[in-house]
């Protein structure tokens, strides 16, 4: 069971998050979820998916490799997200 309350995509449209919330729905990545669990700290929530998108979005290693990766360290950690 959560622990974290989900804020609604609306709510996030109208707060300081929605340029990100934006491009989420726009790229289809991240999930918009990932704004509404941590828009409870919009500076955590900016912080977070800048370093998302440099990690995603820059570099040399295939964006293939990285989502095998990010699903094996997921299934790691037993995060079903």
């Amino acid at each position: 069971m959560p622990n974290i309350t989900m804020l609604e995509i609306d709510e996030l449209m109208n707060s300081e998050l929605a340029g990100f919330v934006k491009k989420c729905l726009r790229h289809r990545a991240p999930d918009p979820a990932f704004h509404a669990m941590q828009g409870h700290n919009p500076a955590l929530s900016k912080a977070l998916y800048v370093a998302w998108g440099t990690v995603f979005n820059t570099g040399n290693v295939d964006h293939n490799l990285k989502e095998i990766i990010r699903v094996q360290l997921s299934r790691a950690a037993l995060c079903n997200y």
